[in-house]
């Protein structure tokens, strides 16, 4: 149903300011359809009316248009851009799963952003190359383009079972920071050993759920990326001794 229908929004949100409050709890404001025949009513705009009109919330933004992640959170129980996310009646605003809360909806994703950085993946070669070979358009459009609009919004990280659970070696990368190895293990020019790489970080502690791609808001095909890593190990023979009969 369009929002343009509705007259006032509904929204639950859980506060918490780790310097004043001795646990999280949660707040019901009501929030005006404005100027519904303009354009639909986001999660980051009631939150702005919330913060101006009725009173003040920590939440995090910038670009206010699906591209620099800042403002993911928990909507509804699932990860989601609240700049994205067009509000319909009701809905519950909880801050980003798996981070530590720094006020109310802002959360420290530092640690996740660390696993990007840790993958390493600038592109190595063996020998110099002064000249760089053509990339196709084919590839350029079905790989590269998708991984390279990541938003590192940590969505992925938020839905993925493994990294808010642990996982039995705690090796596990996670999933963003694993397309960053996806794109160098199918780039002709990378001569690094990028499938030892993910399986040294944890590859196979995947458990195939497939949130992460239906999360993604870049439409990212996560879990296809990782499966493929898969099975390139499993034909090199690189397969973690731990892995149970080398299946996944």
């Amino acid at each position: 149903m369009s929002n343009r229908l509705t007259d006032q929004f509904i929204l639950t949100v859980r506060r918490f300011d780790p310097s004043v409050d001795a646990k999280p709890y949660e707040a019901s404001y009501t929030v005006p359809n404005e100027d519904p025949d303009f354009s639909p009513m986001t999660a980051l705009k009631a939150l702005h009316y919330i913060n101006r009109f009725i009173e003040p919330l920590a939440y995090d933004y910038n670009c206010r248009r699906g591209t620099c992640g800042r403002c993911a959170m928990m909507i509804d129980g699932i990860p989601r851009l609240a700049c994205y996310f067009e509000l319909v009646s009701e809905h519950r605003l909880e801050p980003l799963a798996g981070c530590e809360v720094v006020r109310d909806l802002v959360v420290d994703k530092d640690p996740f952003i660390e696993k990007f950085v840790s993958s390493s993946e600038a592109m190595e070669t063996l020998e110099s190359n002064d000249v760089m070979q053509p990339i196709s358009g084919d590839f350029w459009s079905d790989t590269i383009y998708p991984i390279n609009a990541c938003r590192e919004c940590m969505c992925c990280y938020a839905a993925c079972q493994v990294s808010r659970l642990g996982n039995t070696s705690g090796a596990f990368l996670g999933p963003g920071a694993l397309q960053q190895i996806y794109l160098r293990a199918v780039d002709g020019m990378d001569q690094a050993k990028r499938i030892e790489q993910a399986v040294h970080d944890g590859l196979f502690e995947c458990i195939k759920c497939g949130m992460c791609t239906l999360v993604c808001p870049s439409r990212i095909p996560c879990a296809e990326n990782i499966k493929d890593m898969m099975d390139a190990a499993i034909f090199a023979g690189i397969v973690p001794p731990d892995t149970e009969n080398g299946c996944y």
